[in-house]
C-alpha cells in the first residue's frame, strides 16, 4: 500500500507481497480496510518499541527527537499512507476508533511523561502536561506533513528542537 497507495493496492497485491495465497489472506481479512484497522493496532506498539523507552529517563527532548527520527526514517510513501488512513476516518467508524483509540493512548502516555519529567523539576514553562504533550503530538504531525512536500529531514529535525526547546522550557544554559 505504500508504494501504490491504499486505493491502487488490491488484495491480490497484498496477498502477493507477504507470500500467501488471496483464500489465506482472505481467511484473516475481509476487505483492505479490515486490514487497515489492524495495521493501524498495531502500529503503536511499534512506535513504543522504538522510541518510549527513552520517556521519561531521557532529557526532556530526547524521546520528543527519536519519536520523529523514527517516522522521518519512513519513506515518503509510508509517511503518506499514513495520511491516507487518516483520510479514511469520516467513512469509516472502525478505523476511526482505532485512530482515535492509538491516539489518545499516545497523548496519555505522553501527558504521563512530561509530568514525570515536571515532578522531578525538568519542566520549566508551567504548562499544564496534557497541554505540553498536545502541542508536540501536533507539531508532529504537521513537521511530518512537511516532509511529504519536500522540507528536508536535517531541516525538519533542527526545528523540531527548537519547538521543542520552546516548549520544554529549555534555557540556553540548559
Amino acid at each position: 500500500m505504500s508504494r501504490k497507495g491504499y486505493r491502487a493496492t488490491t488484495m491480490d497485491d497484498i496477498a502477493e507481497y507477504i507470500g500467501v495465497s488471496k483464500t489465506t489472506l482472505y481467511q484473516y481479512f475481509r476487505n483492505k480496510d479490515d486490514l487497515v484497522i489492524e495495521i493501524v493496532k498495531a502500529f503503536p506498539e511499534e512506535i513504543r518499541e522504538k522510541t518510549m523507552s527513552k520517556f521519561p529517563a531521557a532529557s526532556r527532548l530526547d524521546g520528543w527527537i527519536a519519536i520523529l527520527d523514527f517516522y522521518l526514517e519512513n519513506s515518503v510513501e509510508e509517511n503518506a499512507l499514513f495520511f491516507e488512513f487518516l483520510s479514511m476516518i469520516p467513512r469509516n467508524p472502525e478505523i476511526a476508533k482505532s485512530f482515535s483509540e492509538n491516539m489518545l493512548s499516545g497523548l496519555k502516555k505522553a501527558t504521563l511523561g512530561v509530568a514525570k519529567q515536571q515532578q522531578q523539576g525538568k519542566g520549566g514553562t508551567g504548562a499544564a502536561p496534557r497541554t505540553i504533550a498536545l502541542a508536540m503530538m501536533s507539531l508532529f504531525n504537521g513537521l511530518r506533513a512537511l516532509s511529504l512536500i519536500g522540507v528536508e529531514r536535517d531541516e525538519l529535525r533542527a526545528q523540531w528542537i527548537e519547538i521543542g526547546k520552546i516548549l520544554l522550557g529549555y534555557k540556553e544554559n540548559s
